[in-house]
Formats: C-alpha cells, structure tokens, sequence
C-alpha cells in the first residue's frame, strides 16, 4: 500500500498558536516597514485548506455538477456532486464534457468504477492510498482524463512494487504493452526473467502470453535451477493450449504437432537431461527410438534408480493460410 501525496501539507498547532503565528507575522512586517529591513515569516496553512476540500467533496456543497458513473454491465450507478472549476482545473477531457451541461453519465469498467471515489478525491486533496489490485484501474482512470501526475504516481508505485517483488508482474506486463508504457513493459520483463523460477511455479504462469513467453526466453539473464526446470515450465504453460483440429475448407490453415522427449539423467544428486528426441509427424515416430539404448545394466545412463525418466512436450505447429482457386 502506498500513499500518493501531491499536496505536501504542513503541520499545525492549536488555536492560539495559529493566532500567535499571525500576530508574529504581522509585528515582523510592520518592524521591516518602520525599520526599512528586510524580515518574512512563512505561514502555512494548507492542511487547514486540504481538510476543507475533503468536506466540500463530501459534503458536496456549492456543487454545480453531478457525475454518474455506472459499472459496465450492471445497474450499478454512483453519483458524485462535484465542482465544475476543480475538475476542468486537472482535466481537459473534464472541462470539455462539463462545458455546458451540469451532469453526465460516465460508463467505466467495474475494476474502475469501483475506485472512482478515490480519484475524484485525488482531484480535490492531490493525496490517495493505493492498492496493488488498484492501480491499474487508478492509472487507467488517469489516463483516460489526462490527470498526468497521478498517471506518473501510480507508474512509479508499479515500478516500486516490482523491485520489491510484490507486483503482479505478468498482469502489469500485458497492462503495460496495451497502454505503450515502455518503462513499466521493461521493468516487468527484469521481473520476470530475474524470478522466472517463482514465477512458473505461481497461479500467474497461467496468464503469460504467447508474445511475453516469447520475449523472455531469448533472454541470457533468466534465473532458474536448470535446464529441467524451463522445460517443465514449457510443458506446464503448453498444457493450457487448446488446439482446434484444421477444417477441410481450403482456407484453412494446417496443424500439426512436434513432440519432444526428454530422457532424464541423475548427476550429482541431481536429475538433468541426458538425451533429446523430436518428432514431427506422429507417424515419424517410432515404437523403438530407445532401442540402441542398453537398459538392461544397473548403471545405464538412461536409468534413474532402475527407472526411465521420460518428459513429454507436445507443440502444435501452425502452417501458413494456404488459398485455393474457385
């Protein structure tokens, strides 16, 4: 959880030490006026300023305009009394729809619609507290309103919480590369390749894309255990795949499927590929590939504890569309 702060108050005392500052501030002047020397006194103010914002949102006094937001998909609608001025102040898009009507529905996804309190409030008092499940749909309030700063602070907390392993970094990734955000696709991808071997092991190797998969595999600075480890990673996000067989229609595209076998080996007290077997076609493969392996001595490399440790990963291979003449 983090704390998004753009107005930085400062703090107060009582009643009388207010009054104390003010009369302070008033001799000083009147000293430099009669002596002819320079003297200043800050007074601030601005939490007094800040609490009166939060009452004038929540009270909605003086309001000149009403938002209704409704919830994609339902009949969920929340309405804000809000001021015309404040709003336009921060955003253009605000300025625009408001310019000659004094209330407007705003259809917004659920995940958006649900923290829309907590950005009209930022537009009033420059402070928030953010969730991990929050921002994304913080950061796409603030950028479908063009609210640029907390557009900025929420990318910031993203980036935050990578570095200290608690982003969903999968979901940020896709986030990002929707959205054009490069800092944040670049700082998901360290991530993930950094802590490839946690993450494979976690619900969010469900979610990975085919272009994220691609894009970290070329990568030389993937941390895992071993070799073994990728591959079962692979078999276990290939195994999410549903294949649709190729119709018989001459536009369709062909499917076929390359199978790769693993033949495991222990080294070290440790299991690790020995040898690699691939087949294109199922009628490539052959009943007796093991053949030439001599599994009748104790110590066979192709034997783990009197075992054959085998892994097996099916890829489907799409061919090109291929078009046939009427």
């Amino acid at each position: 959880m983090l704390r998004i702060d753009h107005c930085k108050p400062g703090s107060w005392g009582s009643f009388w030490a207010i009054l104390t500052l003010v009369g302070l501030a008033t001799r000083a002047a009147q000293r430099a006026d009669m002596g002819g020397e320079a003297a200043a006194t800050s007074i601030n103010h601005s939490q007094v300023l800040l609490q009166r914002m939060q009452e004038l949102l929540r009270q909605g006094n003086a309001s000149d305009v009403t938002l209704r937001v409704q919830a994609a998909g339902t009949d969920e609608v929340r309405v804000f009394h809000a001021h015309r001025l404040l709003l336009g102040l921060h955003s253009e898009l605000f300025q625009e729809l408001l310019s000659n009507q004094s209330e407007v529905v705003l259809q917004e996804p659920r995940d958006c619609a649900a923290v829309f309190d907590k950005f009209i409030r930022y537009l009033y008092c420059g402070e928030l507290v953010v969730l991990l499940a929050q921002a994304i749909p913080l950061h796409r309030l603030a950028t479908k309103y063009g609210v640029s700063s907390l557009q900025r602070g929420v990318a910031d907390y993203m980036r935050a919480h990578l570095a200290g392993g608690a982003g969903p970094a999968v979901g940020w990734y896709h986030y990002a590369v929707s959205t054009g955000d490069e800092a944040l696709r670049e700082s998901c991808l360290q991530f993930l390749a950094w802590n490839l071997s946690a993450v494979a092991g976690s619900a969010e190797w469900g979610a990975v894309s085919p272009e994220l998969l691609a894009a970290l595999l070329p990568r030389s600075d993937l941390v895992l255990q071993d070799e073994l480890e990728l591959f079962q990673a692979l078999e276990a996000w290939l195994g999410r795949l549903v294949v649709t067989p190729a119709s018989s229609g001459g536009d369709a595209a062909g499917v076929s499927f390359q199978k790769t076998v693993l033949v495991g080996a222990r080294q070290q007290g440790r299991l690790l590929v020995r040898h690699t077997y691939s087949f294109h076609q199922s009628s490539e493969e052959a009943g007796d590939f093991l053949a030439h392996a001599d599994l009748q001595r104790r110590n066979s490399e192709f034997l783990v504890e009197n075992a054959l440790h085998l892994h097996l990963i099916v890829k489907p291979v799409y061919h090109t569309l291929i078009r046939t003449g009427k």
